[in-house]
Order: structure tokens, then C-alpha cells, then sequence
């Protein structure tokens, strides 16, 4: 019994079921098993007054509010501030393209920890915006930014950005512009086009940012740990304390339960939400009647009048009205600011000759780069990161190729598939970071490179399979099935016609994956401690216990070496494409 997966044809009971053992072993061992290790943790002894204490106590019912009232504050903020963006972005073309995509990409594979370091040179007593407003004469002394809700909230919205662009873009992009063009010819505004036409159709993608930036925001225990204060204090930060302190282990579960427990609820209620505001895109059918009355012709000159999706002026306070071809210039200007202000602040900072965070420099000197690179710690956790990466890399690349192969086109039950493999992106990380060290300790993985090596594959697996499997469907299979009717097997179809298309693909894959390994902090920060310390270890050390600028450096380094990844991955890319374009057809 043969099946065909749309390229090759593998047999059901024994080709398909060994491409798939290895993305089955992992989600069950390393993932599903690490989950279910929270929760006798969390039953076991008096549960019930365990629980009693988390619901009944004021600083956990504190805590608990405070994350999800920061969580929906971030979310609502982010929506709001990157739609425009996502949109600009779906609608670009050629070099415009390149530059917001890279305005995007550029802060995503840059460290969290990093971003967030950043703030506290831009926030901080000495930092930028009370050196600007100190210079300006607007105030005398300088504003207590640091430690607060406030300097929490932009920490998070910063990060979510590229996050909530990437999960709208893919849906904006679906949007037919001929529906806009006939909503401007029945009459409708600009305004009236935004809210009853683009954002109806893209409900899709809003649920999709939404549940990813609500999940990474309440997860989040960077932002609260290095920018707030108790009254910004966090589920995820109380459970990270009590890990690293082992003060309680199965208070740590019980909260972590409680985390999940939270997200699951809210995850829900965006999905109702979403499905009831999007229930008139699956109209039933409607009784089909003759017009009574004549119809005039429609005036087909509207057909060539331009869209304009933005008011050509519209008023802000009473007699004060603004142009609206500024709105766009200025709204970018803006966000790419915003975007980049953290990356950019750090630069000037790592050369600082002071021994603080301040901003700017009194003056600049290469002391810090020059104690990082003779720091056999700072060395030793870069090897580390290198080697962990390297072989995440590997990892999630031959697990995601079977997979795809293994799944093809006409899978029976590929959607079930799907949710399964994509399931480690809906999980909270640090309640997957706190399973994942309940269970590796019991069989000695915690502070090892093998575990926090299998725990960045559960994470970032999902990421490279999408990428992958976008890659595999984009094959014509038709050069699979003449392959076949020429007599080649499986392997060699596999090896001489599907893994050279895939290659492309599979490149992303590896760079994404390498950086993302390097960045990933939650997972490396629970699994190593005095044995394996990992750079975004070293980093929140650093960053806990010493604010030199001498964090700022090595956070520097990271993102040098990202952009680098980046722009030789894009040379590749556009040089492939160039030399596919100039081939005969």
C-alpha cells in the first residue's frame, strides 16, 4: 500500500511512520512529558492549600491582576501601533519592501535581553530622555521613569512589534485590493473602508498577534525584573525567583498552573471573539429573486480614480487641521524610531569611558570591548552559545525536513498535524522552562548543554518547520512524478530534485534557528547555573548585578553579528533569485 505525499511515494506503514518518529519523539518526551511534570508538582502534598494561598493570599491575587492588566495593556497598545505598519508593509513593493521588512527583521532576531538592557540606558537617571529634557532647561532634576509601569509597558510593546507585524502581514496580504477599489465606488470612505472593510478581513490575523503577544507578554519576566518594581511584579517573575532560589518547587508548579491556566482562558476568549466578529464572512445561502425594478448603469469612470485609504486632511483640535499625504511619512518616522531607539542607544554606550549607564557618554574609550574579549567567562558562555546553536540548528533542520517530508500534501489528518507540531508556540515559555527543569533534573539534564540543546529544539522547531513546509509546498510535483515515471526511487527524487528546491528554504531555516538559539533567554536562563552559562545567562547576570557598560558591549557584538547573519542571508537570497531569473525558461 503506496500513498502519495505530492512529491515522493513513501509507504504508509513503514517509510511515513519512520520520517515522523523523530518529531513524534520529541513532542512526547521533551515537550508533552515536561508539561505533565507540573502538574503532580503542583497536586501533590496539600494542593489544596497550596492553591488556597495563591487565590486567597492579597500579594499572589496582586500578582496575578497585575499580569493580566500589564498583558492586555501591551497587547491592546501593540495592536494598535503596528496594524498601520503591517499594513504599509503588505502593500510594499521593491526597495520599500526591503527596508521595512528589514526595519522589522533586525529587531526580532536581536536578543530580549538586549532590547530590554537597552531601556535602562534610555530611561535611566543619567539616560537619554533626562539628558535631552536636563539640556532643554524643561526640568530641573531628573524624572523617576526607571521602575515603573510605564518603562515595563514600552519594554514589552518594543519587543512585540516585529511578533505582531509577522502574524497580521500574512493576512493583509490575502486582502484583495479590488474589494477596496469597490467599496470607494459604492461610495464608502476612507475611514468607513478601514473599519468595515480591512479590519473585518483581517479578524484572522488580529486573533492570531493577539493570542502570540498576550502569550509572550504574560510569560515575560525580563521586562518586570529589570524595569519595575513590586507593584509591577509578575506570575512569571515570581516563578522564575522561586526556580532560581529553590525556595519552592511546587509552589512553582502550582503557579505555573496557574499561568497557564490564565493564558488558556483569555486564548479562548480571543478565539470566540474573533469567530463571532468574523460570522458574516460564512453567510449562508440566500434565496436568489429576479430584481423588480431596472437598474441603471453603473459610471465606470470611478474605476479609474485612485484609492485613497487616508483623508486628505482631516481635523485634530477645533480649527487645526492636518494633511493627510503627512500622516504616513510621519507615522513611520515615528514607529522606526521607536523600533530602533533601543538598538541604536546602545552603540554610543558600549564605547562610554564612565562606570555607569549614562547617556551620552562623558567620554569614549574600547576598555569595554577589550574586557570581554580577554573575559574567559565571557568567551567560555560564547563558545557555549555557539556550540548550543549549532547544534539546535542541526536538530530542528533534519527533524523539520522528515517532517515535511513525511507529512507531504494529502496527509488525512494534516490539520490535527499541524496544531500538534505548531503546539510549543502556544505554550507560555516559562512554564514550558519550568516543566522542562522539573523533569530534566530527575534525570540529570538541568545545567547541561544536551538539555538546554533539547529544550531549544521543542521551542524553535515549530518556526523552521513553517519556513520548511512553506518552501516544500511551493514545489511543482510534477517534477517528482516524472522523476518517478522514469523510473527513480523515493531517495532519489528526494536527493536530486526535492532537497535542491528545498534548499532555499531550509537556508532560512538554519539562520533563523542559529539566531533564535542564540537569543532564546527563558529556556537558558532555568536550565544553567554554575556548569553551562550560556550568553543570555551571562547577560542577566550582568545585567542583575552589574549595570557597567560592559553588558552594552557584548549586547553590541550580538547585534553585530546578527545583522551580519541577516545581510549574508539576503545576499544569498537575492543572488540565487538573480541567477534563477537570468536561467533560460
Amino acid at each position: 500500500m503506496r500513498r502519495s505525499s505530492g512529491f515522493i511515494n513513501w509507504n504508509v506503514n513503514g517509510d511515513l511512520i519512520l520520517l515522523l518518529a523523530p518529531v513524534t519523539i520529541l513532542l512526547l518526551l521533551a515537550f508533552a512529558l515536561p508539561l505533565l511534570a507540573i502538574v503532580p508538582e503542583a497536586f501533590g502534598g496539600d494542593a489544596a492549600a497550596r492553591f488556597m494561598r495563591i487565590f486567597g493570599d492579597p500579594v499572589y491575587r496582586t500578582v496575578i491582576w497585575t499580569t493580566a492588566r500589564i498583558s492586555l495593556e501591551a497587547t491592546a497598545i501593540t495592536l494598535v501601533v503596528s496594524f498601520p505598519l503591517a499594513w504599509i508593509l503588505s502593500r510594499a513593493t521593491g526597495m520599500k519592501a526591503l527596508l521595512l521588512g528589514l526595519l522589522v527583521l533586525v529587531p526580532f532576531l536581536t536578543s530580549v535581553l538586549v532590547r530590554t538592557f537597552a531601556w535602562l540606558a534610555i530611561l535611566g537617571q543619567h539616560g537619554l530622555i533626562n539628558a535631552t529634557l536636563l539640556s532643554l532647561g524643561l526640568i530641573s532634576e531628573p524624572l523617576p521613569l526607571l521602575f515603573s509601569e510605564l518603562a515595563v509597558l514600552l519594554a514589552l510593546v518594543q519587543c512585540s512589534i516585529p511578533m505582531m507585524v509577522f502574524a497580521l502581514v500574512t493576512v493583509l496580504r490575502r486582502i484583495d485590493g479590488r474589494i477596496l477599489l469597490a467599496a470607494h465606488t459604492l461610495g464608502a470612505g476612507p475611514l468607513r473602508i478601514w473599519s468595515g472593510v480591512i479590519l473585518p478581513l483581517s479578524i484572522r490575523g488580529i486573533q492570531s498577534g493577539v493570542t502570540i503577544i498576550f502569550l509572550f507578554t504574560m510569560a515575560s519576566f525580563i521586562a518586570p525584573a529589570f524595569l519595575g518594581s513590586q507593584r509591577q511584579q509578575m506570575l512569571a517573575q515570581v516563578i522564575q525567583s522561586e526556580i532560581d532560589t529553590g525556595a519552592d518547587w511546587a509552589l512553582a508548579a502550582a503557579l505555573g498552573i496557574t499561568l497557564a491556566l490564565i493564558g488558556t482562558i483569555f486564548a479562548t476568549a480571543f478565539s470566540s471573539l474573533a469567530r463571532y466578529v468574523s460570522r458574516w464572512q460564512r453567510p449562508g445561502l440566500l434565496p436568489v429573486t429576479a430584481p423588480s425594478v431596472h437598474v441603471e448603469q453603473a459610471d465606470k469612470s470611478l474605476l479609474r480614480k485612485p484609492v485613497k485609504l487616508s483623508p486628505s486632511r482631516f481635523r485634530v483640535f477645533a480649527g487645526l487641521r492636518v494633511d493627510g499625504r503627512l500622516v504616513k511619512p510621519i507615522y513611520l518616522c515615528v514607529i522606526s524610531f521607536f523600533i530602533l531607539l533601543p538598538l541604536v542607544v546602545l552603540i554610543p554606550v558600549s564605547f562610554s569611558s564612565a562606570e555607569v549607564l549614562i547617556f551620552p557618554p562623558p567620554g569614549y574609550s574600547l576598555r569595554w570591548f577589550e574586557t570581554i574579549f580577554h573575559s574567559q567567562e565571557w568567551i567560555a558562555a560564547g563558545l557555549t552559545s555557539l556550540r548550543i546553536g549549532t547544534a539546535t540548528c542541526a536538530a530542528t533542520l533534519v527533524i523539520a525536513t522528515l517532517t515535511v517530508l513525511g507529512i507531504g500534501r494529502t496527509f488525512r489528518y494534516e490539520s490535527a498535524a499541524e496544531a500538534l507540531l505548531l503546539s510549543p508556540l502556544t505554550v507560555p515559555s516559562v512554564v514550558f522552562a519550568l516543566g522542562a527543569y522539573l523533569a530534566f533534573s530527575r534525570v540529570g539534564l538541568v545545567d547541561t548543554e544536551i538539555g538546554i540543546i533539547i529544550a531549544h529544539t521543542v521551542l524553535i522547531f515549530p518556526i523552521v518547520y513553517q519556513v520548511a513546509s512553506a518552501t516544500y509546498s511551493s514545489i511543482d510535483s510534477r517534477l517528482s512524478l516524472a522523476a518517478a515515471s522514469l523510473g527513480a526511487n523515493p531517495w532519489r527524487i528526494f536527493r536530486t530534485i526535492v532537497f535542491p528546491l528545498l534548499l532555499p528554504g531550509l537556508g532560512v531555516g538554519a539562520l533563523l534557528a542559529m539566531l533564535l538559539s542564540f537569543d532564546e533567554s527563558v529556556a537558558s536562563i532555568f536550565l544553567s547555573n554554575l556548569s553551562v552559562k550560556t550568553l543570555p545567562r551571562m547577560l542577566w547576570e550582568g545585567i542583575r548585578f552589574n549595570t557597567s557598560p560592559e553588558s552594552a558591549a557584548v549586547s553590541v557584538v550580538l547585534m553585530g553579528m546578527t545583522c551580519t547573519l541577516v545581510v549574508v542571508g539576503m545576499v544569498v537570497v537575492l543572488r540565487r533569485r538573480r541567477k534563477n531569473a537570468l536561467l533560460p525558461v
